[in-house]
């Protein structure tokens, strides 16, 4: 990923990163014996230097923050190796291949256990044999299929919608679910891998309230006074939390989250980089479409309805801080071990961000060209703006603690591109001093 988080969010006064590289949720690798069918490392040439080992997790560690996750470090046996996963897909392609009977369970658990980056090339082989049903097929197990199988085929070469599970999102949201569900479902899932890890590893406490907090806020849940101190009443309060949230969430939406999670190292860490930056990419498509719809509002003369579609996609943004104060924890060694395996998956490649972008502009255009009163749309638009821009400043403020002034993945300059793209506006022709009110 190109730096921290998402795009090209950005700085501004995000919360301090927690202090506390410890290790409390869900990653542990397996020994090299665990995984049998690893491609082994080419050697090098004896002339040539050896090069610089890549970071890495530390088995040694206990799960979660700055460790392993639960999943690597204390992982089903039949798990860490891959012979069921091949079984039960050999399985499956015999009895007929219904894609409502795909063995996902299987598949992710191996992927889980050992990092997609470690799968080795007989199930990456397999799975890449598996023919994916038919792109436009109205059956949602097989659109669930068809969209999920990229995840798992990319090997090393992916990019950022196979890292995040894009298309599994992309038709959720053309299914009519919702962004504040996503979000929630997503925000569910981060609450109980964190609290997992909080018996063996109490270190994670401030992730797992961040998590609670931000859960609380997104779900609509009632909000105590600050979360609970120790793990204990942590753990339960989660588990509540969690509980309530998802019985507003669809069963589809559900299960799309428990899909889409697929790491690429063994990091407890990373399990959380991915949800956050699928609630990123929520928010951001939830943007444009509202922008979009907005565009065609103005031009149908509804500039109430316009209206209203900008303050909620200002207040979606305006509620990013609370999952950036999740971010905030990630310890600066387990992202170096996330960037080291992740070139290539850039956020500079996120569509929605760029809709964003790119249709604010076009909505002011259809503004300017309407007639209608310019003053009963300015003040909420600076709002989205200004939310924008706050969001983007807490990006690179983020990055600049986790990981300094080095190169991004996706061949950005890494901060020093998230310090000027905060700088550009979403309506940079906006007129800030005659806003009516």
């Amino acid at each position: 990923m190109t730096t921290a988080l998402s795009p090209v969010p950005a700085t501004g006064p995000a919360a301090t990163p927690a202090a506390d590289p410890a290790h409390t949720a869900d990653t542990a690798p397996p020994t090299p014996t665990s995984i049998p069918d690893t491609a082994p490392t080419a050697p090098t040439a004896a002339s040539a230097p050896a090069p610089d080992p890549a970071p890495a997790v530390d088995p040694a560690r206990a799960p979660g923050v700055g460790g392993p996750s639960l999943a690597a470090a204390r992982p089903d046996r039949a798990d860490a190796d891959p012979r069921r996963a091949l079984d039960e897909l050999a399985r499956w392609q015999d009895d007929g291949r219904a894609a409502d009977r795909f063995p996902y369970r299987a598949v992710l658990g191996h992927y889980r256990a050992v990092g997609k980056n470690a799968v080795g090339a007989e199930l990456l082989t397999a799975l890449r044999a598996v023919e994916p049903p038919r792109a436009k097929t109205a059956d949602p197990a097989e659109r669930l299929l068809a969209d999920w199988l990229p995840q798992v085929v990319d090997g090393r070469d992916g990019d950022y919608d196979s890292y995040l599970g894009s298309p599994v999102y992309a038709s959720l949201a053309a299914a009519g679910a919702g962004a504040e569900q996503v979000i929630t479902a997503l925000l569910a899932d981060v609450a109980t891998v964190e609290a997992a890890t909080l018996a063996d590893a109490p270190a994670g406490l401030a992730r797992t309230r961040a998590a609670l907090r931000a859960l609380t806020a997104a779900a609509g849940l009632p909000a105590g006074r600050g979360a609970p101190a120790e793990p204990a009443g942590l753990v339960r309060a989660c588990a509540e939390a969690v509980a309530a949230a998802r019985d507003t969430v669809p069963a589809g939406v559900l299960r799309a989250v428990e899909l889409t999670l697929t790491p690429t190292t063994t990091s407890h860490d990373e399990q959380m980089f991915i949800r956050v930056i699928q609630i990123f990419e929520a928010v951001f498509a939830a943007v444009a479409d509202a922008v979009r719809a907005a565009t065609e509002a103005v031009a149908a003369g509804r500039t109430g309805v316009a209206r209203e579609l900008l303050a909620g996609a200002a207040g979606q943004v305006a509620g990013t801080s609370a999952v950036f104060r999740v971010l905030t924890t990630m310890p600066r060694d387990a992202f170096a071990v996330i960037r080291a395996n992740t070139d290539g998956r850039s956020a500079v490649q996120s569509r929605a961000y760029r809709a964003v972008e790119r249709s604010c502009p076009e909505l002011h255009r259809a503004l300017l060209d309407s007639g209608l009163p310019q003053d009963e749309l300015h003040p909420v638009m600076a709002e989205l703006d200004d939310a924008w821009g706050a969001m983007k400043r807490t990006h690179w403020g983020i990055t600049m603690k986790i990981i300094g002034m080095v190169r991004g993945t996706g061949g950005t300059a890494g901060a020093s591109y998230l310090r000027e793209a905060a700088e550009a506006r979403l309506f940079p022709d906006l007129d800030r001093d005659h806003q009516g009110g």
